[in-house]
C-alpha cells in the first residue's frame, strides 16, 4: 500500500474484501487510469499511477470507516467496475460532456460476466440490484452539492496527487475531523465535526472543482476522445476493447499509428485564448461543474457550511463565477493525425 491510500485503513480491518481483489473485474481496474488520460501528457505531472482500482478501494475503506456496513463497503469497491479506459474521455466520444454518464457499464452487465464475484455476492447475500442503484448507499453515493466517499476521494487525491497543492497531513487532518450527519433530506451523510477544518476542505474542493473546469483537463480528455474516434473508425480498437484491454495496449495502437500522439506526450504548455486560434487543434465547450458543499456540526443540527460561514460562501461564489478561456490549445498540434 502506499502512503495515500494507507491513511483511509482502520485498524478494523474490513477482511471481506480481499477475496473481491483478484477477480477479474477488480483486476481489469488496475490498468485503467483515474485522470481521464492526464498521465499521458506533460501538461500534468501526477505524483505516481492511481487507478480506478486504487481509487475503488480507497472508496470502500472510507466507506467502512464510516459505515461499518458490509454490503455497503463491497458496493463501494465494485462502484467504478463499469469503468472503461480513459474513463470520462469516453463520455466525450458520444458528446456527453456535461452529464458525463454516457459510456459507465450497469455493474450488473459486468459481473454477471465475472462467476467468482456472483458467488462472492450471493456468499455475501448482496443482490445485483442493488449495484445498480447505489442511492441506497448515501455516505458512497449522492447527488451533487452532497459529499459522499466517491466524491471525497476525488478531491482529496485530486489535491494531493494530480496537483500537488495540499499534503498527506492537510488530508489526514481533514479526514480524521470528518462524522457522519442528517441531512436536509434526513439522510446520511458525511460531514466536519469542526468549522475550521471543514474551512479547509472547502479550500481543496475549490482546487478540485476549478480544475475540472478548466481548460487543461477538458483539452486531455477531448485529445484522448477525439484519438479514440479515429481509432474506432480505422478499426485499430473496437468500443468494447475499451471495456476488456489495458489503457497501455491501446496506447500503444495510438503511438504506432497516429503522429500527435507523441506531440500530445510530451507537450507541457497550452496556450489560453479568447479569440479562435488557426491551424491548431483547439477546444472551446462547457463540461460538468463538479463541486460539494460539506456539512458541519452546528448546535441546532447539520448546516452547509454556506449557511453558516461567510469565507465559505464568498469561497463558493467565486468558484460558481469562474471561467477559464473561451479557447485553449497546444501549439505543436495542429490535428489528430
Amino acid at each position: 500500500m502506499n502512503p495515500y491510500i494507507n491513511l483511509f485503513i482502520d485498524e478494523n480491518y474490513p477482511d471481506f474484501i480481499d477475496k473481491y481483489l483478484t477477480t477479474k473485474t477488480l483486476e481489469r481496474l488496475k490498468y485503467v487510469t483515474q485522470f481521464c488520460g492526464c498521465d499521458y501528457t506533460k501538461l500534468y505531472s501526477p505524483l505516481f499511477f492511481y487507478t480506478r482500482f486504487d481509487h475503488s478501494l480507497v472508496v470502500a475503506h472510507m466507506t467502512w470507516h464510516f459505515t461499518h456496513d458490509k454490503k455497503e463497503t463491497i458496493a463501494a469497491l465494485l462502484h467504478d467496475a463499469g469503468t472503461p479506459c480513459f474513463a470520462h474521455c469516453i463520455d466525450y466520444v458520444f458528446g456527453d460532456y456535461v452529464r458525463q454518464e454516457s459510456s459507465e457499464k450497469k455493474i450488473s452487465d459486468v459481473v454477471r460476466q465475472d462467476k467468482e464475484i456472483l458467488q462472492f455476492l450471493k456468499d455475501d447475500e448482496i443482490s445485483l440490484d442493488t449495484l445498480d442503484d447505489l442511492s441506497c448507499y448515501t455516505i458512497l453515493e449522492n447527488k451533487s452539492p452532497q459529499l459522499c466517499t466517491d466524491r471525497l476521494d476525488g478531491v482529496l487525491h485530486t489535491c494531493y496527487i494530480w496537483l500537488h497543492t495540499h499534503s498527506l497531513e492537510q488530508i489526514k487532518e481533514v479526514y480524521n475531523n470528518m462524522i457522519v450527519l442528517e441531512n436536509e433530506y434526513g439522510n446520511s451523510e458525511i460531514g466536519f465535526s469542526n468549522l475550521e477544518v471543514a474551512e479547509k476542505f472547502v479550500s481543496m474542493v475549490y482546487v478540485y472543482a476549478r480544475e475540472l473546469r478548466g481548460n487543461t483537463d477538458k483539452y486531455v480528455m477531448k485529445y484522448v476522445s477525439e484519438i479514440v474516434k479515429l481509432a474506432v473508425q480505422r478499426n485499430l480498437i473496437t468500443l468494447e476493447d475499451l471495456y476488456t484491454k489495458k489503457e497501455q495496449e491501446i496506447c500503444e495502437s495510438f503511438a504506432t499509428y497516429f503522429s500527435s500522439w507523441s506531440v500530445f506526450n510530451e507537450a507541457d504548455v497550452l496556450i489560453r485564448s479568447e479569440t479562435l486560434p488557426d491551424d491548431v487543434f483547439s477546444i472551446s465547450f462547457d463540461t460538468k461543474k463538479r463541486n460539494t458543499i460539506p456539512l458541519i456540526q452546528t448546535a441546532v443540527g447539520a448546516k452547509r457550511i454556506i449557511e453558516v460561514c461567510d469565507d465559505a460562501l464568498a469561497k463558493y461564489n467565486e468558484l460558481n463565477d469562474y471561467q477559464d478561456s473561451k479557447y485553449a490549445y497546444v501549439k505543436k498540434i495542429r490535428k489528430v493525425y
